[in-house]
């Protein structure tokens, strides 16, 4: 019972400090806007554009050049 007790102990702990790690990254990370990035991309600014949605959506259109990495498996990582 007290190991039971430690591993989900360490679950929570661990799934605290992956919230925590996205909340100060969403906080420190800054968002923009399509129009910003279709702007720096056709003035071929040099950018690097991560793409963190899900691969279905994904798959239904994004920006020539981006790279894939989804949040959910981001967080996962995390975890």
């Amino acid at each position: 019972m007290i190991l039971l007790h430690q591993i989900e102990y360490r679950r929570l702990l661990m799934e605290s400090i992956g919230r925590q790690m996205v909340d100060i990254a969403e906080k420190t990370v800054p968002s923009v806007t399509i129009k910003e990035v279709f702007d720096w991309h056709n003035n071929q600014e040099n950018i690097l554009v991560v793409d963190v949605r899900e691969p279905d959506e994904w798959a239904e259109g994004h920006i020539e050049g981006a790279i894939l990495l989804s949040r959910g498996r981001i967080e996962g990582r995390i975890e």
